[in-house]
């Protein structure tokens, strides 16, 4: 048998200490590493990944204003109105990018090809709600088959209702969405009053669940009673009535894929309201301005390209904008 003198035996351990000294310094560096790696899933940003994503928010919100006043100025056809909204892009682009430069940012914003159009149906002056043809009806279809696209959104977006007078609780305002395949209903209810110690009261009847109804109200000082039906709020405030969670009563909730808007005793509240439908059935009973109702063109969504550029950081995506669009129902 082989004899180790002292120098050898030495030598081995020495090699045996090196090999675990590696070994060790090995796994540190994979626990480091994997420690590093959960820090910046955790965090889930890059530097400047933020103010990216708070400028898209920003650019998100100006195109919206954008889209929102071509709608109301630019509607005489869809040349015009997609010419007003790409303006008006280039508008946001513009400005937003100089708010950036001189911190060495560059921002883009272009429209995506061609904006999805639909309906705008409104009331400008301050009356009833009733229709407009020659003998006004108090209970009437204010658009007709409205269809949701296929994701699932609802179709109906910025339907907000500015009343200056309310009906009592015994004549209460009813507005219906109802699913042509079924006999599926959406009914929302309102009544109260307004000016000082005046109070709107909003219900809302889903199709199916339980429970099927939910009620809000709120205290009011204006002349005026606000109620934003997709946006769920009543002068700004959050209505439950009208949102989602445990009672889902968002606008039309439940109702199917297709659907009529109706309104009844149309001669018991007064003030203004306006809508934007995808598609374009307006009902029968709606002319263009400046009678009033009225439906004109309008655009229901666009879809804009955002870039984000700096010196160590590129951010680009698609952005589609449907201003006051609700969730999927």
């Amino acid at each position: 048998m082989a004899h180790l003198n002292d120098d050898e035996g030495g030598q081995i351990i020495l090699i045996a200490a090196l090999a675990l000294a590696v070994t060790f310094i090995g796994l540190a560096l994979v626990v480091n590493s994997a420690i590093y790696t959960q820090n910046l899933a955790s965090r889930g940003e890059v530097a400047g990944s933020n103010d990216a994503l708070e400028m898209r928010a920003m650019v998100e919100s100006n195109v919206g204003q954008g889209i929102t006043a071509a709608n109301r100025y630019n509607h005489s056809n869809q040349t015009t109105l997609k010419t007003g909204t790409r303006e008006s892009i280039r508008t946001v682009s513009t400005q937003t990018e100089r708010q950036r430069v001189t911190s060495g940012t560059l921002v883009n914003v272009t429209l995506a090809g061609s904006p999805t159009y639909g309906t705008r149906i409104a009331q400008n002056d301050t009356s009833v709600f009733n229709s407009s043809e020659a003998t006004p009806s108090t209970d009437w279809t204010v658009g007709e088959r409205i269809k949701r696209p296929s994701d699932g959104t609802n179709a109906t977006r910025r339907f907000v209702i500015n009343a200056t007078a309310l009906p009592s609780s015994g004549s209460k305002f009813v507005v219906t969405a109802n699913g042509t395949g079924s006999n599926s209903k959406w009914k929302m209810r309102i009544w109260g009053s307004v000016g000082p110690s005046g109070t709107v009261n909003v219900s809302v009847e889903r199709p199916a669940g339980t429970p099927s109804t939910q009620e809000c109200g709120v205290s009011i000082e204006e002349p005026y009673a606000h109620i934003d039906v997709t946006g769920g709020t009543v002068q700004g405030e959050p209505c439950l009535a009208l949102q989602g969670g445990d009672f889902d009563g968002r606008f039309a909730h439940g109702v199917g894929d297709e659907y009529n808007i109706t309104y009844k005793r149309g001669d018991q509240i007064k003030g203004n309201y306006s809508m934007v439908v995808r598609g374009s059935r307006p009902a029968n009973p709606l002319g263009t301005a400046p009678k009033s109702p009225l439906s004109t063109i309008a655009i229901y969504n666009a879809t804009v390209r955002y870039r984000y550029d700096t010196s160590n950081l590129r951010y680009e995506a698609k952005i589609r904008v449907a201003p006051g669009e609700p969730d999927a129902s």
